[in-house]
């Protein structure tokens, strides 16, 4: 059995290489509905690593455009969740206030999603995210990288009580120009609880993700996030 286990364990190294440590994210949105198909977002994210005393902020901005409302309506206060597709376009700043461990600067962003969903059997709904970015950054990270992350999420919503909750998993991939390579795969599974205290809406989301590096070198990442949304 200790054999087993050591085998197992040292399989399961060597596709996802040595353990980096545990990652925190926070995320603070905030949504206003110009029109009912068009909304306004402004974003604050956080993003901690104290194991590599790494400390860092994001601040963007987007639009969406949602298209063709002809799913079934949820509690969620998130109407995206009923429309076909939704595009969203965004400028992104992240700044650096201590790099520990990695390389210092900070990075300007350019990101366009495209998300389109589906209907499945047993009240589940998937969506497809393609997201493609264009960014640039300062300081020590001075040069131009493409990207794109493809990403497939399950969920379900439940009412409970008239509050909407709602499970999910996602996997995603990472295409990077530099390297011209994929590479990161992560996994992830989290809980979104909706309300109306106030508003349209807030909804508070708690997630895990398992973020494996694929290039240069192999290892992976344990994140928690934390996310606020309300809608306007």
């Amino acid at each position: 059995m200790a054999a087993a286990t050591f085998a197992t364990s040292a399989s399961a190294q060597g596709f996802f290489g040595p353990a980096q440590p545990l990652a925190y994210e926070a995320e603070l949105d905030a949504y206003y509905h110009v029109t009912p198909g068009l909304r306004l977002q402004a974003q604050v994210q956080p993003y901690f690593v104290p194991g590599k005393e790494l400390s860092q902020s994001t601040f963007a901005v987007f639009a969406s455009w949602m298209v063709a409302p002809i799913l079934r309506e949820l509690l969620s206060p998130d109407k995206t969740k009923s429309h076909l597709v939704d595009m969203t376009a965004g400028l992104l700043y992240t700044a650096t206030f201590d790099p520990g461990t990695t390389t210092d600067g900070d990075d300007f962003t350019l990101r366009l999603d495209v998300t389109p969903r589906y209907e499945l059997p047993l009240g589940l709904l998937t969506s497809v995210r393609n997201r493609v970015a264009f960014s640039w950054g300062t300081g020590d990270r001075t040069g131009f990288v493409f990207s794109y992350r493809g990403r497939v999420q399950v969920e379900h919503e439940y009412d409970v009580g008239g509050t909407s909750l709602i499970p999910f998993v996602n996997a995603e991939v990472f295409w990077q120009s530099p390297p011209a390579m994929w590479t990161r795969f992560q996994l992830q599974g989290g809980l979104q609880c909706g309300f109306h205290a106030f508003a349209r809406g807030q909804v508070v989301e708690l997630n895990f993700a398992a973020i494996t590096g694929l290039q240069p070198s192999r290892s992976w990442t344990p994140q928690v996030e934390l996310i606020l949304s309300s809608w306007f």
